[in-house]
């Protein structure tokens, strides 16, 4: 078969394409309980962003797609300033077209595409030690270490239906911090003297602008969470069935969380509080929305539910107390632009990152 092939930008109606070539590459992407079409959830996510910005490449052979390559336009405070960025999403390539070339010349196309929108930064995440070490030679990486924090119900279940080498010691550890957190968790049992409520919400409205400018003012690094991102990220229903949860006082927003349970494996849900911020001198309001979120899933019987948090940043204590231990995976951030001097030295507490500002959540703790 012949190997001719050309790599463009992204044209209207090569959609359909290009998901086909997503579920063969990912094998049923995007991998989640969707209850809409995985091309409306395509739309949603690459199309109708806030931004209202294209930034996809593909690759055709004979009119057929055979490679493409997104990335998510979005904003991140960094320091001071709002900068322009590009989250890097998926990369797939068809078999019978790897190892040629083809994502090498996608990029080079894509890195002129971000150079017209004026693009500042591009930042993408990975778990896999082959790809972090390859591209740690072009990339910079993230100056503050991430960290996946998971509480299990029943370990014996989920060694049973996630196998982990060395499940022994594994289990040694989660048991014997089990009898620990079981006395802390005393301490967010007791009853709070005040009026904050929570509840489910299905969109954000004028007042979350208001949280969102006060918040943002006390973080060195995190993406843009007006009214107008929150909305599209979370409450759109194509975008993969979230449920939103907000804390108010006195009618006033104190902070939110997001919660997801991805059916996708249906014989074992997974859990994941997506996203999870409040005004940065009321942590008792983080603790009650971490609360919140672990009834949430206690009641829909979710065994397994995990939590990406930087570390040391104040929430680790929070969820520590609530039966979160870190499950030793580190989701690497590698970026390119500007070196990020100032997240060095800044503290843990000034900088925010959760499941929400990437595009997939795992279907298995490895």
């Amino acid at each position: 078969m012949s190997k001719k092939y050309e790599v463009r930008p992204y044209r209207p109606w090569d959609e359909e394409g290009i998901v086909h070539l997503l579920d063969l590459s990912f094998k049923g992407w995007p991998n989640y309980d969707l209850t809409c079409s995985s091309l409306d959830h395509w739309k949603w996510k690459f199309e109708d962003n806030p931004l209202k910005m294209f930034l996809i490449v593909v690759g055709i052979h004979n009119n057929k797609k055979i490679s493409c390559l997104h990335e998510i336009p979005l904003k991140i405070k960094i320091g001071d300033k709002f900068e322009l960025c590009n989250y890097a999403a998926n990369l797939a390539v068809h078999p019978d077209f790897r190892k040629i070339g083809v994502s090498n010349k996608m990029i080079e196309l894509m890195i002129e595409l971000r150079k017209k929108a004026g693009i500042q930064y591009v930042y993408f995440v990975s778990r896999n030690p082959i790809v972090i070490k390859s591209l740690s030679k072009r990339y910079y990486r993230f100056p503050k270490t991430v960290l996946n924090l998971v509480k299990i119900r029943d370990l014996d279940l989920q060694l049973q239906k996630m196998p982990i080498k060395n499940a022994w010691l594994m289990k040694m550890g989660f048991y014997s911090a089990r009898l620990i957190n079981d006395v802390r968790n005393i301490i967010l049992s007791r009853a709070r003297d005040r009026d904050l409520r929570i509840s489910e919400i299905d969109h954000f409205d004028e007042r979350i602008d208001e949280f969102w400018e006060e918040v943002s003012s006390h973080y060195d690094f995190i993406v843009e969470r007006n009214r107008n991102y929150l909305n599209w990220r979370y409450c759109d229903t194509r975008a993969g069935g979230f449920v939103v949860r907000q804390a108010e006082e006195d009618g006033k927003v104190m902070g939110y969380s997001v919660l997801k349970i991805n059916r996708y494996r249906s014989d074992y849900p997974v859990g994941f509080v997506v996203d999870l911020l409040s005004l940065h001198d009321r942590r008792d309001v983080a603790e009650d929305l971490a609360m919140d979120a672990v009834n949430y899933f206690d009641r829909n019987k979710v065994n397994i539910v995990n939590y990406l948090v930087i570390k040391d940043h104040p929430n680790v204590g929070v969820f520590n107390r609530l039966g979160f231990l870190d499950s030793r995976i580190k989701p690497v951030i590698l970026y390119l632009g500007h070196e990020l001097n100032k997240i060095k030295t800044t503290s843990a507490n000034r900088v925010h990152f959760s499941y929400g500002d990437i595009d997939s959540l795992p279907t298995s703790l490895q």
